[in-house]
């Protein structure tokens, strides 16, 4: 299969809500993404995500940096096509399609309002990743309805991606309320192939944090009491346009025809 687009993703206005805590220089979290939260109907191409994430902060003494952040997760991703039942191959409007995945990134938060992250990652797709079993066993143990195709999934290859990311604060609305950033994403190896360039904006009914100490960039963690973020209340929005150049979950492996 093939298949190149050029995608333009808006993310509506979200709310997010962070609270200060104690001094913290280590966080543990667990994501998760699924359909059902919106539809017990629906099961449809990115239709799950499951990621263990922890973050930590190293040593470092240079003078231009805010902070540095290691970050480590393991997780897996899970495609469908447009539903979950569809046992014909021929009316697939997509393949199914699992990946499990470990990665290590690191991100430099800059004093200068600018980050850099760059992300290394290695995984299994395919049958391997355990993605069938687990939606089987979801729909099996909570009521959902069958599924079927899976035996067309794409089949077994190695993941191995560099993604790097690039993020810089452009300006400030008088009294901080208001922020706009740029960022650009670029992911090259043999799952992912993609380009994104965008926009990210905060409106806060009070001033708010810099970004090397905002939830929404994932750097509210500090090793010094004295840095920890203030409370945020805000709403943001991130237009997004993404060229992709090669998906592995849709096209299969670069280097046959599985």
């Amino acid at each position: 299969m093939n298949l190149k687009n050029t995608a333009l993703s808006f993310f509506a206005l979200l709310c997010s809500l962070a609270y200060s805590q104690n001094q913290h220089s280590k966080s543990f979290g667990f994501i998760s993404d699924n359909d059902v939260y919106i539809s017990t109907t629906q099961d449809q191409y990115y239709t799950n995500g499951l990621t263990l994430v922890y973050q930590f902060l190293p040593k470092t003494s240079s003078e231009k940096l805010a902070k540095k952040i290691v970050t480590v997760e393991i997780g897996q991703y899970m495609y469908t096509p447009f539903r979950a039942y569809v046992p014909n191959i021929n009316n697939q409007d997509r393949p199914f399609a699992g990946y499990l995945f470990a990665d290590y990134g690191v991100t430099k938060y800059y004093k200068n309002e600018s980050a850099l992250n760059i992300t290394y990652q290695l995984g299994i797709l395919g049958p391997d990743s355990q993605a069938e079993s687990l939606q089987k066993w979801y729909h099996r143990t909570f009521g959902l309805p069958a599924i079927a195709g899976w035996e067309y999934q794409i089949q077994n290859q190695l993941g191995a991606n560099i993604n790097v990311a690039y993020l810089k604060n452009l300006a400030y609305t008088k009294g901080k309320q208001v922020d706009f950033n740029a960022f650009a994403e670029a992911k090259l190896g043999t799952i992912f192939n993609e380009l994104s360039l965008g926009f990210e904006s905060r409106l806060g009914f009070k001033s708010l944090n810099p970004i090397f100490n905002s939830v929404l960039f994932n750097s509210n963690i500090n090793a010094d009491k004295t840095d920890d973020p203030i409370k945020e209340f805000y709403f943001f929005m991130k237009p997004q346009l993404t060229y992709q150049a090669y998906n592995a979950t849709i096209e299969g492996s670069l280097f046959n025809n599985d």
